[in-house]
């Protein structure tokens, strides 16, 4: 199990740097839409090949964002059946169901990486519409960061049966939809009086 810890910590290093390229180019192109869009109306020379170049490269930043989301279970999760059974059951329902949904989060993502490989096959040497740059090279960067999100997941599948063999925690669960507040943690607060009720003497 603490080799799976240490894995996971590796882990989390490189997809953060991967999700760190992947928001860096997203704001980059923001800020050049944003001096293009400005340009347009202002009279200063214009990005040449910006909706081409934005046409491509959009896939592969976006791409570089899953694995760390995947790696972290990084998504909305709906967790009250788990919670539900849990009180009766302890932890093993909730177990059991997250390694259920690992492996439908693995067979998803290997569908459409194998949907990516086919489509990046097709391409050829097939340029953007005004024909600056070609389409081919974009894909299947995009196809090999989603191939590198499988890998990640399929660590996930084996580190969820990891965790039902020693019931102890191994992926690191910041799903979207749990807050892990409940309504009896949080602190009382003391009656105040009302805004229109002076108790002074």
């Amino acid at each position: 199990m603490w080799g799976l810890i240490r894995q996971r910590r590796l882990l989390e290093r490189a997809t953060d740097i991967l999700a760190l390229i992947g928001f860096t180019g997203l704001v980059a192109i923001c800020l050049v839409t944003m001096y293009d869009g400005l340009a347009r109306y202002s009279g200063l020379p214009r990005v040449y090949g910006l909706r081409d170049f934005g046409e491509v490269i959009f896939a592969v930043l976006i791409a570089c964002c899953f694995p760390i989301g995947l790696l972290r279970n990084q998504n909305i999760a709906i967790t009250f059946l788990g919670n539900g059974m849990a009180r009766r059951f302890g932890q093993k329902p909730t177990q059991v169901l997250n390694l259920l949904a690992a492996i439908l989060t693995l067979a998803a993502f290997v569908i459409i990486t194998w949907s990516m490989v086919d489509r990046a096959a097709g391409l050829d040497d097939r340029t953007t519409r005004t024909g600056v740059m070609f389409v081919s090279p974009w894909v299947w960067g995009a196809t090999a960061i989603l191939c590198i999100a499988v890998l990640i997941q399929v660590w996930v599948f084996i580190a969820r049966i990891a965790e039902i063999r020693s019931n102890e925690s191994i992926v690191e669960d910041l799903g979207g939809a749990e807050t892990g507040i409940e309504m009896e943690d949080l602190p009382n607060r003391p009656d105040t009086p009302d805004a229109g009720d002076d108790r002074r003497p």
